[in-house]
């Protein structure tokens, strides 16, 4: 399968579950100022987890680009080492937020 067959079979599932598709947040973080970029597909739903913010769609699925170069999750230093580390990728993601 290639990333499209991927992501298309991930967002079927998903649908067929009640879960809404959103579509992945900028991967420039305006609206943090503790992210420079966005580097897990959790950053959008951030207030949700807080409890700063309460969600209005309960079940939601996203494909998420996520840049990865400094902090805890820094992988530029392991970039062109391996077949597997990059900076740039895609997560894939299903949340639910007091659903289930």
């Amino acid at each position: 399968m290639n990333a499209r067959e991927i992501r298309k079979k991930f967002f079927e599932f998903f649908e067929s579950k009640n879960h809404k598709i959103v579509p992945s947040a900028p991967m420039v973080n305006k609206n943090d100022p503790t992210l420079m970029f966005t580097n897990a597909g959790m950053n959008q739903f951030k207030d949700y987890f807080l409890g700063s913010k309460e969600a209005e769609i309960l079940r939601i699925a996203d494909t998420q680009k996520c840049l990865r170069v400094s902090g805890k999750h820094n992988d530029l230093e392991e970039v062109g080492r391996d077949s597997y580390h990059h900076t740039m990728f895609e997560m894939l993601g299903n949340w639910s937020f007091g659903d289930y």
